[in-house]
């Protein structure tokens, strides 16, 4: 079996990839001796999974990352108690896909934690002060307990790290026919349905494109049907505040031959009522926080005499969070509401969004490798996803699809690293630098285009990105680990548990020869910047020992040296 073979089955996470995994494994020329134990994010499963086995195959190591999606929540609570009875999903659920058993054990929870995963950042006051909640878990009866809380041991495993994974755009994804190119129609169940922006059934974000006055104003409530033509808000290129119909945007997409590019506005999306359905994560979720700290970031800025409730509803200090309930909460209290349907995990919510047209009008947030065409799979369960536009366009005066012979920006690897380009690399080795999500402009910062008139000083970078070709909902997949790591709950040496972790996370930055760049833009993200000045340098030299540091991710012998200098327990069990 190919590593291209293995990677595919561990990128479909059907209920066969336990029994599918052990056959691959089985038929490489070696077999694992050791595993690096751990998980997290949904939104970075897939992607994980497949390095993992690029990993294997491609460096002739022994050693896996078994990755277990139970949610970031889930992955930031497992990270803090060190505990692998803590890594279940949701309320208690398994994995959103069968964990790996390839390391002769036959059961889970994983023997062992050595990581953890979200895409959220750690909380501000992670080391002092924050708990969470701990459970007794009954995997057969899937039920849990709540069994007190605890906070993160930095006397016993050193100084937390968050670790970037990759650059992550997260798609809004969408369940919307297929329209005749030649018409921009098409119609099902007797409605008819209109996309002119529509410039591809299978490409990244051709199914259809959204400014950010129709996201706002779905996702405020001020719009819940496709048929709307209701009044927004909207902010022109010199910033100034203004209106327009919900379907001023449904225009001739650039390249058009039905129509004559970025024209045709104002034909409502469907001709019958057809309501816009929001799937969203209801479990704890990082994905969930990427997108609630664009909203944040954006929307406001459209809406500044709040006439719409943009500032009621998204500048609110419960915004960006892991909880997606937090904004349904701010539209109700408004006085609004929004058609939503909650799933636990990114493959549940995929599922529920779909791409047939039982769920015609479905919309949501998903991770790149969640969507087509990242995901290879023709199921029912795989939907499309729209492309964006961000505000240098605005700036620019493309408003609309097709303007200036001008798309808006699908998600891809290559948008996020536009986007990317905002940030500066960390400080320092201090976990709280790494937060890219709290970069934010300085004062006094304004809009591009707009003078002096829009302050955005203080506001998130990565979804204002000053770049042509920048995604503006874009994020990543913090990997939590150790600073000092002792004897595993297994008997595994904390030597053996550090050489593996460190061989891992310089394969998969870069820092030594090997395919993870490829695998990772397969997955429709983008592997950090590798050379000097570089964000991989900066990790490497920063906690793997590529340069002398204090920081440096270490084995507890006994020496106090690096990770280990300042804990006085035996380093994360």
């Amino acid at each position: 079996m190919s590593a291209l073979s293995f990677s595919k089955a561990l990128r479909n996470g059907s209920s066969a990839l336990a029994l599918s995994t052990i056959a691959l494994i089985g038929a490489q020329p070696a077999l694992a001796t050791d595993g690096i134990f751990g998980g997290g994010s949904t939104l970075a499963s897939l992607a994980e999974r497949q390095l993992s086995a690029g990993y294997y195959t491609a460096s002739g190591s022994s050693v896996l990352l078994l990755y277990a999606g139970i949610g970031s929540g889930s992955g930031q609570r497992v990270y803090i108690s060190n505990d692998p009875s803590q890594g279940f999903r949701g309320a208690g659920l398994d994995p959103a896909a069968n964990p790996d058993y390839t390391l002769g054990f036959t059961s889970y929870p994983y023997p062992r934690i050595d990581f953890g995963a979200s895409d959220s950042p750690l909380p501000s006051n992670f080391v002092t002060g924050y708990t969470t909640t701990v459970y007794l878990w009954d995997q057969i009866n899937h039920t849990t307990a709540a069994n007190g809380s605890t906070s993160f041991p930095t006397a016993d495993v050193g100084d937390p790290i968050q670790l970037p994974l990759f650059e992550a755009p997260v798609a809004v994804a969408v369940n919307l026919p297929a329209v005749d190119q030649s018409t921009g129609t098409t119609v099902a169940g007797g409605t008819t349905w209109t996309i002119k922006s529509q410039f591809s059934t299978t490409a990244a974000g051709g199914r259809i494109q959204l400014s950010t006055a129709q996201i706002c104003a779905i996702f405020s409530g001020l719009v819940t049907d496709w048929s709307s033509t209701a009044t927004i808000p909207t902010l022109s290129s010199t910033g100034v505040a203004g209106t327009e119909g919900f379907a001023d945007a449904n225009t001739w997409h650039a390249a058009s031959t039905a129509g004559t590019p970025g024209t045709g506005g104002g034909t409502a999306y469907a001709s019958a009522s057809t309501p816009i359905t929001i799937v969203y994560r209801s479990d704890g979720s990082g994905t969930s926080f990427i997108f609630t700290n664009y909203l944040k970031t954006v929307c406001p800025l459209l809406d500044p005499s709040n006439s719409y409730g943009y500032v009621s509803i998204f500048s609110t200090s419960a915004l960006p969070n892991n909880n997606f309930t937090q904004l349904i909460n701010k539209v109700t209290a408004y006085g609004r509401s929004l058609n939503t349907t909650g799933a636990d995990g990114s493959d549940a919510v995929a599922a529920a969004i779909g791409n047939t047209s039982a769920n015609y009008g479905y919309i949501g947030y998903l991770s790149n490798d969640f969507v087509a065409p990242y995901n290879p799979s023709t199921a029912t369960t795989i939907p499309h996803a729209a492309s964006l536009q961000n505000d240098y366009q605005r700036s620019a005066g493309v408003t609309h699809p097709g303007v200036s012979s001008t798309n808006f920006i699908a998600a891809t690897p290559a948008s996020a690293d536009a986007a990317w380009g905002v940030l500066s690399l960390p400080a320092s080795a201090n976990f709280a630098d790494w937060n890219v999500y709290a970069q934010t402009f300085p004062a006094t910062t304004y809009l591009p285009g707009t003078g002096v008139s829009v302050d955005i000083t203080g506001r998130s970078k990565l979804p204002l990105a000053p770049a042509t070709d920048a995604y503006s909902l874009v994020g990543t997949a913090y990997l939590y680990v150790y600073s000092c790591y002792g004897v595993g709950r297994d008997s595994t040496p904390a030597a053996t548990r550090v050489s593996d972790l460190l061989g891992y996370l310089k394969w998969h930055y870069g820092l030594t020869a090997g395919n993870a760049a490829t695998i990772t833009a397969n997955n429709g993200f983008k592997a950090l910047s590798t050379g000097a000045g570089s964000w991989a340098q900066k990790i490497g030299d920063t906690y793997l020992g590529t340069a002398a540091s204090s920081a440096t991710i270490t084995a507890y012998d006994g020496f106090f040296t690096d990770g280990c200098a300042s804990v006085s327990g035996t380093g994360a069990q």
